[in-house]
This record gives C-alpha cells, structure tokens and sequence, in this order.
C-alpha cells in the first residue's frame, strides 16, 4: 500500500488516506500520482485492501481532479499485473480493443463487426468489455456475442480458443480478472465515471502490444495514448468514437497517435440510423459481416476495421487497411471468420 504522504504538510494519515489525501485536497492541495502510487492504489482495489468508503472517496477525488497519463499507466499496469497470463498460439499481430465499458444505448453495438472484419484479413484482435456497467448501461461486444450464440461470459479458456481458430475473441473482464466484478459494482454505486472506466481499456490481453481504444472526451485522446506508450506500446490509437465505443463514427471520424490526429475520410452529415440495444446490433453486426448492410453500415464497419488492421501493422494507413476490410466484407471472408468465431 502506499506510504505515508509527507509532500503536503504534516499528517498523521497513513495507507490508502494517504493516497487519498493526495489527490482529494483541492486545486492548490493536490496533485497526480506516481506511475508506483497508482500502481499500488489500484492493486489495493483490487485485493479488496481498502474499504468501500475509501475506494469511494478515492474514484471521486480522482474524477474531480482528472487523470494524467502516468496515473493511468500506473493503474493498468496493476490491472495487467492481476490478469492471468495464459499461453498462445497464434501466428498474428494481436490488437487489444475496448471502448467504454457501459456500452452504447443509442447507437448500434458495432465492436464485434469491425474486430472479425479486421480478423479475416491478417489480423489478431481481442475485443475486451465486462458486465453491464454504469453510468450508461449500454449494449457491449459481449452481449453481443451471446445474442449470435456465443457465451455470455466467455473465460479465458474460451477467449483463447476462439481466437485460435477465427483470429478475434471477446475477453470479459469479470470473467477473466479477479477483484474486477467487486469494484465494478462500487462504481455503480457512484454513478460516475473514474479512472479505472479509462485504465481497463488498457489491458494487455493475450500480451497484446497495439491498441485501439475508445474515449468520448477530446483530452483523452493524449491521457491514453501517453499511458499506453509508457507501458510499452508498439502502436497505440485512440478513437473518439460512437458514444465512446472504439467503432468510427462516420459523419466526422477522429483518430489520433503520438501527437497527431490521422487522416480519415469524412462523410459529414452521415449518422447510423437508430440502432440501440443487443438484438438490433447483433442483427446489424450480421448483416455487416454477409455483405448485406447498405453503404452507411459497411464503409462504419470497414473504416473501423481498417484502423484496427492500420494498429496491427497490415495496412499502411486506415484507409488502404478499410479497402481491405470492405472486400472481405464483399467475397465472404468476413462471414467465414465470424462462424468460426461462434464454433465451439
């Protein structure tokens, strides 16, 4: 646990209100963790080390004063500590994506669509959620899964065979990562979201060094892809896209990476028509992957794909990597990935 905080003038609290203290005296009072403090604050989460009024105060505080990029490596670094490390084989640049975890509720659930279209073109993809989470209560990539078949709340076993025989899986986080479940239901209680909604898109699953990671607000573009270049990163892209998911949004696309906003085709004005909840996406994410879905559903999918396929190395830019993406989407090789994907 984190020692006593001598930096801000005499105290007696020790441990976690320490931590606390830190970052919950104000403006002037305040300020950001170390990579090793935030590490340990949140591995003490995680172990079930601090009280639920703690780990309260803590999120809040957190939420209040806005996380800088070490904070965030430190405390996916700790996430990453507690996953476990299961062996692989699979010859494919593997790209970890998440958006937020709540979901979408409006717009349709799309991860699914763009992480196989990806896979049948060369590319490794973990797509990585929980359980249904506040504040949104969105539609996830698992739900997803399950309404076309798949488990609801594949382990690491399952995920590691579905990616084996299709070259993408879903990860649940609850399933897969213990102390996550407990911590998610606190921030439920709070209502808000905090640091550990942006550290768990981070994870490294299956030792993934390439990511492409959702956010909704535009300063978090830098705060992720600084954290993931301090964990190590070989690629990292932040995609500020459908209610804060990792899928494009198609009227005004926006991509960053070290330092630069990518080049994405725009079709301004363009919106998916309304597509919220699990079965509409689950029939959306089919439609896309058959080759059926009008022009709007299959540059979205395609444009995200080809991004993912641009993180992992396959594609010299996103927009080559979606002409790809839009072929397999065309010859059946999109269709073929996600049967063996649902094929247990």
């Amino acid at each position: 646990m984190p020692s006593v905080n001598t930096s801000l003038g005499h105290s007696r609290y020790d441990g976690f209100r320490a931590t606390i203290r830190t970052v919950g005296t104000g403006v002037r009072g305040s300020r950001a963790l170390t990579f090793e403090e935030a590490h340990d604050a949140m591995a003490g989460l995680l172990a079930g080390e601090v009280s639920d009024a703690q780990a309260g105060a803590f999120l809040i505080a957190m939420r209040i004063k806005g996380e800088q990029p070490d904070e965030l490596a430190g405390m996916a670094q700790a996430l990453r500590d507690a996953t476990p490390r299961v062996r692989m084989v699979v010859e494919r640049p593997l790209v970890a994506c998440a958006g937020a975890y709540d979901g979408t509720a409006d717009a349709p659930q799309l991860s699914l669509a763009a992480g196989v279209a990806a896979a049948s073109c060369g590319a490794g993809v973990v797509m990585h959620c929980g359980d249904t989470l506040g504040p949104k209560y969105g539609t996830t990539v698992a739900d997803v899964l399950a309404a076309l078949g798949g488990p609801p709340r594949p382990t690491l076993s399952e995920s590691r065979a579905m990616l084996e025989r299709s070259g993408a899986c879903v990860v649940h986080a609850g399933a897969a990562l213990p102390g996550w479940s407990r911590l998610a239901e606190l921030r439920n209680e709070i209502g808000l979201r905090g640091p550990v909604h942006s550290a768990e898109k981070l994870v490294d699953w299956f030792g993934a060094r390439r990511f492409v990671v959702g956010h909704t607000h535009g300063p978090y573009a830098e705060r992720l892809v600084g954290a993931l270049e301090r964990l190590g990163a070989e690629r990292a892209v932040a995609v500020r896209g459908l209610e804060g998911s990792d899928v494009m949004r198609p009227g005004r696309p926006v991509a960053y990476e070290r330092g630069n906003t990518l080049e994405l085709p725009e079709l301004l004005g363009a919106r998916l028509r309304d597509g919220g909840g699990t079965e509409e996406s689950a029939w959306l994410t089919c439609v896309a992957l058959r080759g059926e879905g009008d022009d709007l559903l299959a540059h979205t999918v395609a444009l995200s794909a080809g991004l993912r396929l641009y993180a992992a190395g396959l594609a010299p830019d996103p927009l080559r990597g979606a002409r790809e993406a839009r072929e397999s989407l065309r010859d059946g090789r999109a269709a073929s990935t996600l049967a063996a994907l649902l094929t247990g």
